[in-house]
C-alpha cells in the first residue's frame, strides 16, 4: 500500500464509521432530522429522517468495505452536503439542532460547518489516493491491525465530540457569561 493511502485509511474509516454511526442514529431516532430538515426550509419528516439514515448507512458501508474512488466520491458528496445544510443551519438566527445523530440536539455552529467541510476534503483526497477496503488495510497492519482500529473508533468518537458535546459546551458557556454579567 502507498504511504497516501495508508496514511488517509485512518481518516477516512472513522469518517466512515461515523457516518454510519449516524445513520443507525437516524433510523431510531428520526425526528430531530426531520425537525433539522424543517429548519433549513426542506420537506420533511419522520420517514424522510430514516431514508437519510438508511443511505447514511449504505455509503458507509460501502466506504469501508472497498474504499475505492467511488466511494470516497460518494463520501465527498455526503460531507459536502453536510457543509452547506450545516452552513445554512448555522448562518439561520436560531441556529437548530443539525439532527445529525438522532436525540442529541446540540446547535449547529461554524465549527460543524468547518468540521465537514474538513471531512470533504479528506475524503477527496481519498478520490485521489483509495484507501483500499478495510480487510485490504487490515491486512497491511501490524497486532493483527487492533491499534489502528483503536486509533479509529478514537478519531470517530472525537469527532463526534466536536460535533455534539463541544457546541454544547460553547453554548451553556455563553450562558454562564450571560447570567454572570446581569448579577
Amino acid at each position: 500500500m502507498l504511504p497516501a493511502m495508508s496514511a488517509l485509511a485512518g481518516p477516512v474509516f472513522a469518517l466512515a464509521a461515523l457516518l454510519g454511526f449516524a445513520g443507525v442514529q437516524k433510523l431510531a431516532w428520526p425526528a430531530s432530522t426531520a425537525a433539522a430538515l424543517r429548519s433549513a426550509g426542506l420537506p420533511s419528516s419522520p420517514l424522510l429522517g430514516r431514508l437519510v439514515g438508511v443511505s447514511e448507512i449504505v455509503v458507509a458501508a460501502l466506504a469501508l468495505a472497498f474504499g475505492n474512488r467511488l466511494t470516497a466520491a460518494l463520501l465527498v458528496v455526503v460531507y459536502g452536503a453536510f457543509t452547506l445544510f450545516s452552513w445554512r443551519l448555522a448562518s439561520s438566527a436560531d441556529a437548530a439542532s443539525c439532527g445529525c445523530f438522532g436525540q442529541t440536539e446540540a446547535p449547529t455552529t461554524a465549527l460543524h460547518v468547518a468540521l465537514n467541510a474538513v471531512a470533504t476534503v479528506v475524503c477527496g483526497a481519498a478520490v485521489i489516493w483509495p484507501t483500499g477496503g478495510v480487510t485490504d488495510v487490515l491486512a497491511d497492519q501490524p497486532l493483527a491491525g487492533v491499534p489502528f482500529v483503536a486509533l479509529t473508533v478514537v478519531a470517530a468518537w472525537l469527532w463526534y465530540l466536536m460535533l455534539e458535546v463541544v457546541p454544547d459546551l460553547q453554548a451553556a458557556m455563553a450562558d454562564h457569561r450571560e447570567t454572570a454579567e446581569v448579577t
